[in-house]
Formats: structure tokens, C-alpha cells, sequence
């Protein structure tokens, strides 16, 4: 009996320090198997082990058949996992890692600056193009409930920067492509010219043939570099690209790789799951807002008082609306139903939990789309004519975008709040928020009344609920 107690305790130090081994050896631990983790008890409860025992078990002498076969086999296993951590993963292109220590790494830290400087300007760049497109605009709609949800769940505004590496590395592909387009569009303008000038001529032909050369050999080393992963550095080492190629070839599961790579990186992107972020966002503000707005643009003729009377009741339930509008759409971010839409109580609730972020952020969102609404309706059709007009809606990213974050930290701090409000003083400290919000609402309003008796475009400027819906400038 103490010789298969022995020899069991030997077994699992053995599994303990290999497996240790890989843990550290992986990157991404998350993926790996719960009982690898450096964790005694865990081994003693894995069944495929055959060791449904406690901690005493060995104290107490019992025999529990073990083999090197079946340690042996979970060693193979546990490779293959820590193997396939080293694949892309859909998490990889969804989140940014965080930044290294500036103290303690500071050339790994300045990197880290430059990757997430340049995957910004690719996501807002992708974004502006995006809602500048007629209906292809509900997913530029639904990326910025997308942000809004993460952070009203996490509460960290990291989480808003979604779908970061995804966009570094499309425009690093991007990027990579056109500088090797460069010496081709070199090469054709050259043998153009020598057609031109002499046509049929040998240096007219030997151009020709370089060009098509040049074109071949780009052709097939932008293949390899995407082919490979498609980071910076397979643009411009064509050999690596090569050789990993063959050596991918000679060992076999290239296409199962690549085949992996592709699928995970357009599930990062969850396009149906942005679609229908964006359809029911617009949805929700329509319902809600649709009366109030028509109300408010009913006022054609001064002297009619039917249209006097519902022009004052459509400023009244536009305000009222307006104060927990943004909440209702965060909600529904944040659970991705389409009935969290009206689910007004559990909104007013969440509402009164943190007065004064409510307030606040509210009154942020509303002023971040004065600009917009300035453009529509003052700047709009005065700007010379545009074959595309994508450039404009930076605008908007860059005003709505962070009100929009906002709103969504405030949502994470009433959902985390559990504080009575029973309590006559924090009915006052509701009420005063809640009053210096309706005169921040009501002034907004009333800059809507003056941009749509004032503007271009009239009362149509009203019916783009910038601040709420996708930033479509057209």
C-alpha cells in the first residue's frame, strides 16, 4: 500500500511541475484547463485522472489506480491546448492588451503607444466611412451601443476601445499593401510613357516585361504576408514569408490554420450582432421620440392654436423624454433585447440611483451634438459638393463618440448602487438634480426650435436625434 501511495504522490508532483511548465509557457492562461493553474486540489478532483478524492485521501492510505499511460496522455493533451493558445483568437482582435509598466519596460510601452495610436486613427477612420453609407450606417450605430454596453457592464473605460486591434490590423494589411503598389504604379506609369512614345520599341517591351515581373513577384509576396498573419513585419520580409510557408507545407494543417485565422477574426467582428444593436438603437429612439418631435415641428401657423397648443405640449414631452432617452438606449446595449426598450421603470430606477451622473452625463451627450445639429442645419448646404462625404462624420465621432462612453459609466455606477432613497434628504438631492437637468434639456430644446425655424434644412434637422442615432451627416 505505501509503495502505490508513493508511487501516486510521484505522479502527481510529476503532472504538477509539467503542467506548471506549460502555464507559464502560455500567454494566454484563460484558455488553458482550470486544474493547470498550479492548484493541488484541482488535481486531486480531475475525473479523467481517476481521482475523485479529497485532500486526506492520501492520508488515509486509500489505493488510487493511476498509470503513467493516462498522466502521459494528459501531458499530450495539455500541450495541444498550450499549442493552440498561440492561434489567433476572436479575444485577441476584440480587446487591447494593456500597457506594459513605462518604468520597468519603457521600449515595450512606447510600442504599445504607437499600436494603439495607429489602430485608433484606423478605427475612427473605418467608422467615418461606415456612416457615411446609407443603411451600412445601423453598424456604425451599433459599434457605439456596443462600447456603451461593455462599459455600463465593466465600468472601465478601456472597455470602449472595442474591436481596436481588429482595426490596427486591417490597416496595417491595408497599409502594407499600398506602399508595395507604389514601385507597380511607378512601373506602369513608365511603360505607358514607352508605349507613347515609342511604341514596339526592346526598352518599350523590356519595360513591359519588368512590369509584369514586378507584378507577379508583389503579387505573390502580398499573398505569403497575408497568408502568414499579416502584421507589419511580414510586409517586408519576404523570405521569412517563405520559408514559414514551407516549413507550414512540410508539417501539414496550413490550411486548417489559415482556415482558423479567417473564422476568428470575422467572428471578433460579430457584424449580424452590430446590425442588430443598430436596428433596435434606432428603433427605440423613434419610439420614444417620434410623438414628442412631431408635436414640436406641428407649428406652421402662428395664428392656428390647435398647432399653438401642440407645439407647447411637444416642448414639454420633448424635454421630459429627452432626460432618460439616453438610458433606455444604454439598457438596451447593455442587455441586447429589444424589450429592454420598454422597460421604463427599471430605467427611472436606475436613474435615481446616481442623480448627479445622470445629470451630468446627460447634459454632456446633449452639448456634444450641438455640433452636429450646427452643421445641419447652418453649414450643411453650403459646403462645396462632395463625391464622398465621409471626411464630415469625423465630427461627430469626435463628439458624440466620448458622450456616449460616459453615459455608459454612469449606467455601470446606477446599476452597482444599492442606496435607500427613501430618505427626505436624498429626495432633494434627486430634485435638485433632476431641475438643473430639465434647464439644461429645455435650453437644448430650445436651440432645436431656433436651428429648425433658422437652418437651411428646416424642421427635417429635428428628426436626426444626433446625439442618440447613427452620425449621418446627409
Amino acid at each position: 500500500m505505501a509503495k502505490h501511495i508513493r508511487f501516486r504522490t510521484n505522479a502527481i508532483g510529476l503532472i504538477h511541475e509539467k503542467y506548471g511548465e506549460l502555464a507559464r509557457a502560455s500567454t494566454v492562461q484563460r484558455n488553458l484547463p482550470r486544474w493547470s493553474l498550479f492548484d493541488y486540489r484541482a488535481c486531486y478532483t480531475d475525473p479523467e485522472l481517476s481521482l475523485p478524492m479529497n485532500a486526506s485521501t492520501l492520508e488515509r492510505g486509500e489505493i488510487v489506480p493511476a498509470t503513467d499511460d493516462i498522466a502521459s496522455s494528459r501531458l499530450a493533451e495539455l500541450g495541444e491546448a498550450s499549442a493552440r493558445t498561440t492561434k489567433p483568437s476572436r479575444f485577441d482582435f476584440q480587446e487591447f492588451p494593456r500597457i506594459p509598466s513605462p518604468r520597468r519596460h519603457p521600449l515595450q510601452a512606447a510600442t504599445w503607444l504607437v499600436k494603439a495610436s495607429f489602430g485608433l486613427v484606423s478605427l475612427v477612420a473605418v467608422l467615418s466611412i461606415t456612416a457615411a453609407l446609407p443603411a451600412v450606417n445601423l453598424l456604425a450605430l451599433g459599434y457605439l451601443m456596443e462600447i456603451q454596453g461593455r462599459v455600463a457592464r465593466s465600468g472601465k473605460f478601456r472597455s470602449a476601445f472595442y474591436l481596436l486591434p481588429a482595426a490596427a490590423h486591417m490597416a496595417g494589411i491595408v497599409l502594407g499593401i499600398s506602399l508595395w503598389l507604389l514601385p507597380i504604379r511607378f512601373l506602369a506609369g513608365v511603360a505607358r510613357d514607352g508605349w507613347l512614345v515609342a511604341p514596339g520599341g526592346t526598352a518599350t517591351w523590356l519595360g513591359t516585361a519588368g512590369l509584369v515581373s514586378a507584378s507577379l513577384l508583389v503579387t505573390i509576396h502580398l499573398a505569403l504576408a497575408i497568408g502568414c498573419g499579416g502584421s507589419w513585419w511580414r510586409f517586408v520580409r519576404p523570405l521569412r514569408n517563405f520559408r514559414q510557408l514551407r516549413s507550414h507545407l512540410r508539417t501539414g494543417g496550413y490550411w486548417r490554420d489559415a482556415h482558423h485565422a479567417i473564422v476568428e477574426f470575422v467572428a471578433s467582428v460579430r457584424l449580424p450582432h452590430l446590425l442588430w444593436l443598430g436596428l433596435i438603437g434606432n428603433v427605440a429612439v423613434y419610439i420614444w421620440l417620434s410623438v414628442p418631435a412631431y408635436l414640436f415641428t406641428i407649428l406652421n401657423d402662428v395664428t392656428n392654436r390647435f398647432q399653438i397648443v401642440g407645439f407647447v405640449a411637444g416642448c414639454v414631452t420633448l424635454t421630459i423624454t429627452l432626460l432618460w432617452v439616453p438610458f433606455v438606449v444604454t439598457h438596451v446595449a447593455t442587455s441586447g433585447r429589444w424589450q429592454a426598450m420598454f422597460e421604463l421603470r427599471a430605467v427611472l430606477r436606475l436613474v435615481g440611483q446616481t442623480p448627479f451622473r445622470w445629470a451630468l452625463a446627460t447634459v454632456v451627450l446633449l452639448a456634444s451634438s450641438v455640433v452636429p445639429l450646427l452643421y445641419v442645419a447652418l453649414l450643411k448646404n453650403r459646403l462645396p459638393p462632395h463625391n464622398v462625404k465621409w471626411d464630415l462624420t469625423l465630427v461627430f465621432l469626435a463628439t458624440v463618440v466620448p458622450a456616449r462612453i460616459l453615459i455608459g459609466w454612469a449606467y455601470h455606477h446606477a446599476s452597482q448602487a444599492e442606496r435607500p432613497v427613501t430618505t427626505w434628504l436624498w429626495r432633494i438631492w434627486q430634485a435638485a438634480n433632476g431641475c438643473l437637468l430639465c434647464i439644461g434639456v429645455g435650453w437644448y430644446v430650445y436651440f432645436l426650435y431656433v436651428a429648425a425655424n433658422a437652418g437651411e434644412l428646416g424642421q427635417r434637422a429635428v428628426w436626426q436625434f444626433h446625439a442618440l442615432l447613427a452620425p449621418w451627416p446627409f
